[in-house]
């Protein structure tokens, strides 16, 4: 299977806004490169045959090409218009699989987990959201990331009349958005660089992390 991802990354200043009371403005950027980093650095490892960074943030850029990501400018109204419009780009042939640039513990064997089913797969979130979602084929998918996206792109799945299959990761379980995700990131095995960064903020703001 010949896969794309996609890999939607806010601005900056306005990245993790729910993490404001914990984390200053550059921290919150920092670590969102953190993440995404880690994420790009998981697909690179993968079998995933192209990448592309969709943002308006230049830093974004920056990380992207940094892991040989290709870029395309978000000119669109909302994420899933983004999707969209990037995922146009795709050939018929090739699965399209959107990455949150905000779950740093993604693996590439997660890739290949996912990638042997056909039709839709999703990786649900925690909170009844979708923190990775591979479509093939997606020429006529309709994005439907927000509240309640896994139960949504599930019926997405059955208007199209293609198979849906439920991948359940408990360290992909969670995207980074508050205080909770936060620690619970810097909680879990691992060494990434979003979960150091997320140690040394919250050790330097006194919070005692069991790990």
């Amino acid at each position: 299977m010949e896969i794309h991802a996609l890999v939607p990354v806010k601005k900056l200043r306005q990245a993790k806004q729910r993490l404001a009371h914990a984390l200053n403005i550059h921290e919150r950027q920092a670590l969102s490169l953190a993440m995404l980093g880690d994420v790009l650095a998981a697909l690179s490892q993968s079998s995933v045959r192209r990448v592309t960074v969709i943002s308006q943030d230049t830093a974004a850029y920056q990380t992207a090409s940094a892991y040989g990501a290709a870029i395309a400018a978000d000119r669109a109204s909302d994420l899933n218009a983004a999707l969209q419009q990037a995922a146009a780009a795709v050939p018929d042939n090739a699965a399209v699989l959107v990455a949150p640039s905000d779950i740093p513990l993604l693996r590439a064997d997660d890739i290949a987990a996912l990638s042997e089913q056909s039709g839709v797969t999703i990786v649900p979130a925690h909170d009844g959201g979708t923190n990775l979602l591979l479509v093939r084929p997606a020429r006529e998918w309709t994005f439907l990331f927000g509240p309640n996206s896994c139960a949504r792109h599930s019926a997405e799945a059955r208007r199209l009349g293609l198979p849906v299959h439920m991948v359940y990761l408990p360290h992909l379980e969670r995207d980074i958005d508050e205080l909770d995700d936060l620690i619970w990131l810097a909680q879990q095995p691992g060494n990434t660089a979003a979960q150091r960064l997320a140690r040394t903020f919250l050790e330097s703001k006194g919070a005692r992390i069991w790990r």
